[in-house]
């Protein structure tokens, strides 16, 4: 099951008996029938008719919708699961204070585990050695046992993730400099690729938890705020390293993305419309992938991950996350 992404601007989708069809200027560019596809994502001006969004969410087919950008602004979901007694359950381990972080802990402690690994894989080839910061970031894992507040979790997080970005930044082998980690709006083409590639595993991840009917504005390592869906976060600190992280250093050392594929516009680094293009097919092919230890592409890993959760909580069990124990080297 893979997404497709629409990001021909002008373009329109439309139904057409029990097929999608993606068309401009009166000419097909693409059919396809909805029983093989798991989304469709809609990036910049791309018009989309009411019968193609109904046919689309009545399969169970997500409708993402993304900025010209890359910036994700929402999302089309059939309403396929009602299981109130799951928030319930959600609600009721948020209330307790324990629970709540000792789940917190289990996710950073895990977040952590997975940048160590990744760390340790990785051959250098600049003579630069990891174990200062390999030791410290154990130092600070240990330390979360003796956390007693929220804030102190993500603090011991922010610290290695520090630590892990400074390491990072010799894992980077091409024209491309990466110093460190920067958002809102990313200052180089590294920190671009890092940054959509986290928003589009958000929106993976976001589209699991509400179709298993998650309170996905509820999170436990994240907590509340307005209009955060803070749950999602919480999920996807298991697959930062695992999925995103090692797709940017392939590929940038691998040449797949390069310095053609960005542009400078109002002093901002973006991705080209060629750009964007490789990258969403680069992606999918990566999530869809199935790898050397294991038999599962990593979106069947995150809806396995999601069932997990949802047992864990439910059961009122400890939740295990996802651990990238990958026998292979980061980049080939």
């Amino acid at each position: 099951m893979s997404v497709i992404y629409v990001k021909e601007q002008g373009a329109y989708i439309k139904k057409s008996g029990e097929k999608i069809d993606i068309c401009k200027n009166n000419q097909k560019l693409l059919s396809f029938p909805v029983w093989n596809i798991d989304g469709l994502s809609i990036i910049g001006n791309i018009q989309i008719s009411t019968q193609a969004l109904v046919y689309l969410m009545e399969n169970g087919v997500d409708v993402s919708i993304f900025s010209y950008s890359g910036r994700f602004v929402g999302q089309a979901l059939a309403d396929s699961s009602k299981n109130i007694f799951l928030r319930f359950a959600q609600y009721d381990l948020y209330q307790n204070m324990d629970m709540r972080l000792d789940m917190a802990r289990t996710i950073v402690r895990n977040k952590i585990s997975n940048q160590m690994q990744v760390i340790k894989k990785y051959r250098y080839k600049d003579g630069f050695s990891p174990k200062r910061e390999l030791d410290k970031m154990g130092v600070l894992q240990n330390s979360l046992k003796d956390c007693k507040t929220p804030n102190e979790i993500m603090g011991v997080e922010g610290m290695c993730s520090n630590l892990y970005f400074s390491c990072f930044s010799h894992m980077i082998n091409c024209r491309f400099e990466f110093k460190e980690r920067n958002r809102r709006p990313p200052k180089d083409p590294v920190n671009v690729i890092l940054s959509l590639g986290y928003t589009f595993l958000t929106r993976e991840v976001c589209s699991v938890l509400e179709a298993e009917s998650f309170e996905v504005y509820l999170g436990f390592l994240h907590g509340i705020r307005y209009g955060r869906k803070s749950l999602a976060l919480d999920v996807v600190e298991e697959f930062r390293q695992p999925i995103v992280d090692r797709f940017v250093v392939r590929s940038f050392n691998k040449r797949v993305i390069n310095e053609f594929d960005f542009e400078m516009e109002d002093q901002q680094v973006l991705l080209n419309e060629e750009g964007f293009k490789k990258f969403c097919r680069e992606f999918e092919i990566w999530m869809t992938k199935t790898g050397s230890s294991s038999e599962r592409s990593f979106r069947q890993i995150i809806k396995m991950q999601i069932g997990q959760l949802k047992k864990a909580i439910q059961n009122k069990e400890p939740y295990v996350p996802y651990k990238w124990e990958e026998k292979d080297d980061i980049c080939d």
